[in-house]
């Protein structure tokens, strides 16, 4: 597969340029009075941390936008990081089948830079959390700890007149419209459309909030406006046999929980193939991926703590009741505030 080749091969062109020992500046006194996460951290803290960056529509690289950012704050601790991010045009022929086993030769590329550490933990943030999900449940071997961050795996997860993305995927009528609209797009999905979603979810912010803000604090708000409206504002494509297996298969299918989903013909996707520690980390606050939805799968998949203890299975489930789908993974205050 040439597009695999070249995601290794530009891999192993960056790896000589990477410093596993930089440290990212900071102001926060904590750090700076050696009381922060760097000095706690034992010296034999060194294993690899491995961040999937969603691939939702928007520009990549949201996970490290910021010093006191998840790469920021593992950098930090002592942990070398790699970010595993996509070109924002696929290639034709990809699949969401060459998505994983690409994502696959990266962290075996990790395990092989870092051979005397623990095996690599696995941050997956939104749609980067089903999509470690995948990676776990084919190859445990190769993962540590997993950490799913307001990632949706139960779709049909929420609260009645309460999560209007459910409520406006059923009034469009299913996964027709993505079909139409990567026909439009000769063979590529816009992720532009999949933002437009995001935005209409809270017409009164994306018409009026987030411009009046800007104005009213002109002085002081512009590079974070710019900042963030660069990232949301860039472009993602997919092809149309990603996103039709995307919306068919997980969104509207809700076939992962069920044992019914398949990347490949005949080979069904098992959660409970991933014995490895899962975190769990969803907001009440979060109108993208409710907390049902990030937790119900739980339920779902081992259906009594009997059956998790029996499996020795470990899954911590962390949740807010306040904080926006963004804040759960890009917050500095959140991260300043955990030193």
């Amino acid at each position: 597969m040439p597009w695999c080749a070249s995601l290794i091969a530009a891999f192993n062109r960056q790896v000589g340029r990477v410093n596993h020992n930089r440290r990212l500046p900071t102001t926060h006194p904590s750090v700076a009075t050696g009381q922060g996460v760097a000095a706690k951290a034992p010296k034999a803290t060194s294993r690899p941390i491995v961040i999937f960056d969603p691939r939702a529509g928007h520009g990549p690289g949201i996970g490290g936008s910021k010093k006191d950012s998840q790469i920021g704050m593992a950098l930090d601790a002592g942990h070398p990081v790699y970010f595993l991010i996509f070109f924002t045009r696929p290639e034709r022929s990809q699949t969401l089948a060459d998505v994983r086993n690409a994502q696959i030769r990266f962290i075996d590329k990790v395990r092989e830079l870092h051979p005397e550490a623990p095996r690599p933990a696995i941050i997956g943030n939104c749609q980067g959390g089903w999509a470690a999900a995948l990676v776990g449940a084919e190859r445990p071997d190769l993962v540590g700890p997993m950490v799913f961050n307001g990632s949706p795996l139960s779709y049909w997860g929420g609260v009645e007149g309460t999560n209007p993305m459910r409520y406006t995927g059923g009034l469009l009528g299913g996964v027709w419209i993505n079909s139409l609209m990567s026909d439009l797009g000769n063979g590529y999905f816009d992720g532009a459309n999949l933002v437009a979603n995001f935005e209409h979810l809270n017409p009164a912010n994306f018409l009026w909030s987030k411009s009046y803000n800007l104005y009213a604090h002109v002085d002081t708000e512009e590079k974070r406006f710019l900042d963030f409206e660069r990232w949301w504002g860039g472009f993602f494509l997919m092809t149309d046999k990603e996103i039709h297996q995307i919306v068919d298969g997980l969104f509207v299918g809700n076939k992962l929980e069920r044992v019914e989903f398949e990347l490949e013909a005949g080979r069904r996707v098992d959660l409970k193939n991933n014995d490895n520690p899962v975190v769990v980390f969803a907001s009440f606050g979060d109108n993208i991926t409710p907390p049902q939805q990030a937790f119900n799968w739980i339920v779902k998949t081992y259906g009594t703590v009997e059956e998790i203890k029996r499996r020795g299975q470990v899954i911590v489930f962390i949740s807010h009741s306040t904080i926006g789908h963004l804040r759960i993974f890009v917050s500095a205050k959140i991260a300043r505030k955990e030193l």
